[in-house]
């Protein structure tokens, strides 16, 4: 059996012991009852579901007994990850299984260290767990599937991405997080996921707290243990509330007769009596015992058993129609799913890659999967393979060196600028697969497309500007003629999909419009700023929101910038939440009204040149919530004083207002203009409106420049000598 785990187990007892509790380190967190609680205020009737399920328990569980037969209950485990340490082996998965097996057929080690009078009253719950080897469409599968998605950061009930038939395969996802705060897992009774409930089916768990190797620990191994206990209809040894501790709980009871009624321990100790009861004829204990603490349904770190009536409760739920527990087990199921046998099969690899950037997957973001670096930076590849074990790699890298390897992570480096695709092709005796990402790595020059100081309307169009979509979805930036200020070119980022297309029917329709932690990525040209100084960067945006509460809306953008080329980059700034909106409610395809100036905001920035700035690029990051419209992005400016004098003098000018109001004097304060000066009013096409003499002086002057213009973003060169300041001026 699992030494380490029994070792496990004694080193929690020894912790304790001396008075360090275990729990406040890796404290074990069921969000099963806070989930059922939402849904009982939904839904009231679910509740009386699930009593009327522990009363059929109560009426059964003397003539049913345990099972002698073992059940076989098919598995399938969704890895939903980003390429991170998320993305867990399937070693893992597998050691999972052992324990499971172990927990549920009370074949783990560690029950020689329960206590009395529980030593005697171990249940075996005669239920096996295998891995699923046919998947609903009747194809090879090793029961593990990794899924790139967003949704590793949300971690609720629209995370369940990918579900198998329910009726026939448990379902089991791992995530980075869980959106509620310091919940490690949860999984929902049977009668809280009927109708049009089923896609909330199933257990979803951190990728920490699946097995005990990989990204796990022997300490968080007994979570799914657990969560499964939750899905086969257990309470915890508490009752149906996720408060340990509270006294309030020795007036309830979980339904099972031979767990004493307790307070639930959130550290392990097995000599406490949380809940004293009087010596009832009758009763199960005819006199007061101890908390059952090493139950796997207590969150005391130092679980190892179910009791007899918790196997028989399994069991009994096992037997009932509700959400289909009582099909899973069935010959003609272990036949579909390939779970008849445990014979080992072996599928054809499905092909999957990313690059690796000092740990990091991508670098667009966290775990984009497109890479950015500067000619000859070397380039790590690395091999995702996933459905079964690879035996050969043979990567395809055109333009690169080498342009070819065997290798299964292999390095490469590209000596010219440019765009290029790569591919991988993976194989075992079953088969081989082949993976192809376009324009996966892009490969900046020596030399920077623009200089500074630059204006960007994207009425012409936006060269050099590069659109990121992960997850190549149909959430991505792209140019739209109408989407900017003053109904004018701009780049929009499409958040809104059409419920009523009949794409939402051949999707998940539950999914359809699930954005939340989703990333988008902007990405501007390289921009040669060293003879630039006084550098602002300045765009504007609009937005509006679908969210009826401000706590509802958390979507972020953030701005970086990078000095290598995009392999490495650093936030400037960002705006999140109430501040990002600008047009208010918004539930159709929003585009933002051109008469409106209300709609659209300006936020700027500044940045400090130096020697290292030949080619930075800037990036916006979209962060999306489950409530996002459409976000536009226009008039990206980077404002400066371009040179400096023969004499080293460099002229400072402020304006007011700016904004400014069509048909005002837009008014220029000259600090010190001893050689004259040249203002020179263009539009965004270069086009010159207006051009003032200013003359020389050694005092402070003030010149009003008439902006008889339409409204639009303008550019005010200052020129004076060889130095020549830009300013962009708004006229609304």
């Amino acid at each position: 059996m699992r030494k380490k785990l029994l070792l496990g187990v004694f080193s929690l007892i020894g912790v304790i012991s001396t008075g360090k509790s275990f729990a406040q380190e890796t404290h074990f967190n069921c969000g099963s009852h806070t989930q059922m609680k939402k849904l009982y205020a939904e839904n009231p009737g679910l509740e009386e579901d699930y009593k009327k399920l522990v009363n059929r328990y109560k009426e059964n569980r003397i003539v049913n007994g345990k099972s002698i037969t073992v059940r076989v209950i098919p598995i399938v485990f969704h890895i939903v990850h980003e390429y991170g340490s998320e993305n867990v082996s399937d070693q893992q998965i597998q050691d999972q299984m052992d324990i499971l097996n172990e927990d549920y057929r009370k074949l783990n080690a560690d029950t020689n260290v329960v206590v009395s009078p529980f030593d005697t009253i171990i249940g075996d719950a005669y239920i096996e767990f295998r891995l699923a080897t046919l998947d609903p469409y009747g194809n090879c599968t090793n029961g593990i599937e990794h899924i790139y998605n967003h949704n590793t950061n949300q971690g609720d009930d629209y995370s369940k991405l990918s579900q198998w038939d329910r009726d026939k395969y448990l379902n089991v996802w791992l995530t980075k997080t869980i959106g509620s705060a310091g919940v490690a897992g949860y999984a929902y009774y049977p009668t809280g996921v009927t109708g049009t409930g089923f896609f909330r089916d199933g257990v979803i768990i951190l990728h920490d707290y699946v097995g005990s190797i990989g990204t796990s620990s022997p300490g968080h191994s007994r979570a799914l243990t657990h969560e499964i206990g939750h899905y086969l209809g257990l309470a915890h040894t508490w009752g149906n509330d996720n408060d340990p501790g509270s006294a309030s709980s020795c007036n309830q009871d979980d339904g099972i007769g031979d767990t004493p009624n307790c307070i639930g321990m959130t550290s392990c100790q097995l000599s406490a009596n949380s809940c004293p009861e009087p010596t009832i004829p009758g009763n199960y204990w005819p006199f007061d015992v101890i908390d059952n603490a090493q139950n796997y349904m207590d969150y005391s770190y130092c679980s190892v058993m179910f009791t007899k009536g918790q196997t028989n409760f399994m069991n009994n739920v096992l037997d009932q129609e509700t959400s289909g527990r009582n099909n899973l087990y069935t010959a003609e199921n272990l036949v579909t799913t390939g779970t008849s046998t445990i014979t080992p099969v072996t599928c054809t690899p499905i092909a999957d890659f990313y690059v690796d950037v000092n740990g990091a997957s991508g670098n667009l973001g966290p775990n984009a999967n497109v890479m950015s670096a500067c000619v000859n930076d070397p380039i790590a590849f690395k091999d995702a393979s996933w459905k079964a074990g690879v035996t050969s790699w043979s990567w395809s890298f055109p333009g690169g060196s080498p342009s070819a390897s065997t290798n299964q992570n292999p390095t490469v480096t590209y000596a010219s600028p440019g765009w290029y695709d790569v591919t991988l092709t993976v194989s075992n005796t079953a088969g081989s697969n082949t993976k192809t990402i376009n324009h996966m790595v892009y490969i900046q020059g020596d030399w920077a497309e623009y200089a500074g100081p630059r204006t960007e309307d994207f009425n012409q169009n936006a060269n050099f500007w590069i659109s990121v979509n992960p997850e190549n979805n149909y959430q991505s930036f792209n140019r739209a003629t109408n989407g900017g200020r003053w109904g004018t070119a701009g780049f929009k980022l499409n958040n809104y999909k059409d419920v009523s297309s009949a794409q939402m029917f051949t999707d998940d329709w539950y999914y359809y419009d699930r954005l939340g932690n989703a990333k988008d990525y902007l990405i501007s040209p390289a921009m040669d700023l060293r003879n630039t100084s006084n550098v602002t960067i300045s765009f504007d945006y609009a937005y509006g929101t679908r969210a009826t509460n401000t706590t509802d809306i958390t979507e972020k953008l953030i701005v970086y910038y990078s000095r290598d080329c995009g392999k490495t980059w650093i936030q400037k700034t960002s705006i999140s939440g109430a501040t990002l909106v600008t047009a208010g409610y918004q539930n159709g395809d929003y585009v933002p009204n051109p008469n409106n100036d209300l709609e659209w905001k300006t936020a700027s920035f500044t940045h400090t040149p130096t020697s290292a700035d030949n080619k930075t690029k800037f990036k916006f990051e979209f962060i999306s919530s489950d409530f996002s419209s459409n976000f536009y992005f226009d008039n990206f400016n980077i404002s400066g004083t371009l040179g400096i004098e023969d004499n080293g003098i460099v002229s400072t000018i402020s304006i007011a207002p700016n904004p400014v109001a069509t048909g005002s004097d837009l008014s220029v304060e000259i600090p010190n203009s001893e050689a004259g000066m040249k203002l020179i009013v263009m539009d965004l096409k270069g086009a010159i409106i207006s051009t003032t003499e200013v003359p020389a002086s050694s005092g402070v002057q003030t010149v009003n420049i008439p902006m008889n213009v339409a409204k639009g973003c303008y550019i005010l060169n200052a020129v004076q000598g060889a130095a020549k300041s830009t300013h962009r001026v708004v006229v609304y």
